[in-house]
């Protein structure tokens, strides 16, 4: 049988941020502009290239991400009080160093591109503009792929403009924000899966304490396909084999809840409401706690380098493959910062996915299990060079595994070594 390559791509937008980079740092350009250079080299092995459960390839590889940075925040940190902006990309650049030509033919370009312009008005209007654009390859799920030079080849671009009233002081506060994303996918067993996802938010809070507010928030959503036609070859047949027929959807969910600090050490993030996506043909969310969502997250300083962040949800999300899926997870995170600028951080998460409308998957229902986890160690030599190391772990259980199916259980380890410059 045809293997299908149904692995764990879900969705969703995947940016690369920018390290860190103190204010103090950087070229400044004529009276209100701070320009930002700088670049990080890593080594890195990676011990199952192609998400495969029963025969893992490993591979060592290079990576170099130059980055560079323009923005008007003063050295202080302050943010200006009528226009800000900042501009910002991150080029990564991925060389596999192996002796197998089908591991080297996994070489990667990710560009991320960024973009945050607002205007306040005696802090009472904010008008705010932001562009994000990040084209992501990975490897494939078959070495043959590999061998066309087939890499995983996403193209995103989330933009959105608001509106911020924040009259009073602050203390009652609305946001309007109308969004845009299109996911784009080169690769062809997935090209089915592109879309565009339009959405409008409405945010209202109200301040009852000083640091700590309640809020409703509704967001209604339109989501099409960029591909929704009848296939006419027999590879546009097989891609849609692999994704299944996608169908467009309103997704809609509005919540209740707080946000900000319950003591001056301690956060809490709380929202629940309804939620619904609407999908116009296929299965759509269902029942009592389909119709639900839930997020909650706990943030504590027990002392002031250290942050501990805990979170749960409940919700659905728009999927690459069938229609949509069920997350229930929880995550947890550690980060601390001494004075001697060490910089490190653990972080866990753990996810239950269950999509509808899988091809190839008895009654279309596919439940994945996944743990992802990781460590990050940073030394800054000075403010502006820093050596370091990291680990990331990615554990997925699939009931489509032994089906034919490639990319849905596997074990997968990365482990890092770099040295960066943030100037």
């Amino acid at each position: 049988m045809q293997q299908q390559q149904l692995g764990p791509v879900t969705g969703g937008v995947v940016t690369q941020g920018l390290p860190i980079v103190s204010p103090e740092n950087g070229l400044l350009l004529g009276d209100r502009a701070l320009l930002h250079l700088g670049g990080t080299i890593e080594g890195g092995y990676d011990s199952n290239v192609f998400y495969d459960q029963y025969s893992p390839v490993h591979s060592y590889f290079l990576q170099l991400t130059p980055f560079v940075e323009l923005t008007n925040m003063a050295r202080s940190g302050a943010v200006p009080s009528d226009l800000y902006f900042d501009l910002r990309a991150v080029l990564s650049y991925r060389e596999y160093l192996s002796s197998d030509s089908d591991i080297r033919n996994l070489r990667s370009f990710t560009p991320t591109l960024g973009a945050t312009v607002e205007h306040n008005s005696n802090g009472t209007v904010a008008l705010g503009f932001a562009e994000a654009f990040s084209r992501i390859q990975d490897p494939p799920y078959t070495r043959a792929e590999a061998a066309d030079r087939q890499l995983i080849t996403r193209d995103n671009n989330f933009a959105y403009g608001q509106l911020r009233w924040a009259p009073g002081g602050g203390r009652l506060q609305g946001v309007l924000r109308l969004s845009n994303l299109v996911d784009w996918f080169e690769y062809r067993p997935l090209k089915p899966a592109s879309s565009m996802t339009n959405e409008v938010m409405i945010d209202a809070s109200w301040r009852w304490l000083p640091k700590t507010a309640l809020f409703v928030q509704i967001r209604q959503g339109y989501v099409f396909y960029l591909n929704d036609t009848a296939p006419t070859a027999a590879n546009d047949e097989a891609a849609l084999v692999t994704t299944g027929r996608k169908s467009s959807s309103f997704p809609l969910r509005a919540v209740l809840g707080i946000r900000g600090l319950i003591t001056e050490k301690t956060a809490i993030s709380l929202a629940a409401g309804y939620q619904n996506s609407f999908y116009s043909s296929g299965t759509t969310t269902y029942g009592f706690l389909g119709s639900t969502l839930l997020a909650a997250e706990l943030v504590v300083m027990p002392i002031l380098p250290a942050k501990i962040t805990l979170g749960v949800r409940h919700e659905f999300q728009n999927s690459v493959i069938g229609n949509f899926f069920y997350d229930d997870g929880a995550y947890v995170a550690i980060s601390y910062t001494t004075i001697a600028r060490l910089v490190g951080s653990l972080w866990g998460r753990y996810d239950h996915n269950r999509f509808f409308d899988v091809p190839g998957v008895p009654g279309g229902e596919r439940v994945d299990d996944s743990v992802r986890a990781g460590a990050v160690l940073d030394y800054y030599l000075r403010s502006w060079i820093y050596a370091g190391a990291s680990y990331t772990l990615n554990l997925n259980d699939s009931n489509a595994a032994g089906r034919g199916l490639t990319g849905t259980t596997y074990a997968k380890h990365q482990v890092f070594a770099r040295i960066g410059i943030t100037y």
